[in-house]
């Protein structure tokens, strides 16, 4: 019973697994600039399924991220920054076109930034995206992955113990 309960497991997973093998990477790096204000730097990596990624649009839920502004975009990017409304229950939303030939397999574009207030504790958690056809219609979504640097009092004490 227990191998036949574990060898239904593995077959399932096994073929699961390649419906979340293909899409993008997006890399997520939050760095904080004041009280609540933070800034993230999106990386976007495309890994060949589509061939290239020409559209994508990361989500900031509406209960945890306000005031969200457009930092910078790469060349060759059409981007837009749109506002949650907590009104609609609406996330905002960050949305990069590109205006050339997009992110081709195992090419990574970087410089996708935004401004934001958190209204959560803590630090941003990571957040929802899709890769989209020139139709605009999702054909990927998951999660970025967050990497963390360390808040300046973190930073400052640090420094501080160095010098003690």
């Amino acid at each position: 019973m227990k191998r036949n309960l574990l060898a239904s497991l593995i077959g399932a997973a096994a073929l699961i697994a390649p419906l979340h093998a293909i899409g993008a990477g997006i890399n997520a790096t939050y760095k904080p600039v004041s009280g609540n204000q933070w800034l993230v730097d999106f990386v976007v990596t495309g890994d060949g399924a589509p061939a290239a990624i020409n559209d994508f649009t990361i989500y900031f839920p509406d209960a945890s991220f306000a005031s969200l502004s457009l930092g910078a975009s790469p060349g060759g990017w059409d981007s837009i920054v749109v506002q949650p409304d907590t009104t609609l229950h609406s996330p905002g939303f960050l949305d990069s076109l590109a205006l050339g030939t997009g992110i081709g397999n195992g090419v990574s574009i970087g410089g996708f930034e935004v401004k934001f207030s958190f209204l959560g504790g803590g630090s941003p958690p990571a957040l929802r995206f899709d890769i989209n056809d020139a139709n605009f219609h999702a054909i990927y979504s998951g999660l970025t992955t967050v990497t963390a640097v360390p808040e300046p009092e973190t930073a400052w004490l640090m420094l501080a113990g160095f010098g003690a």
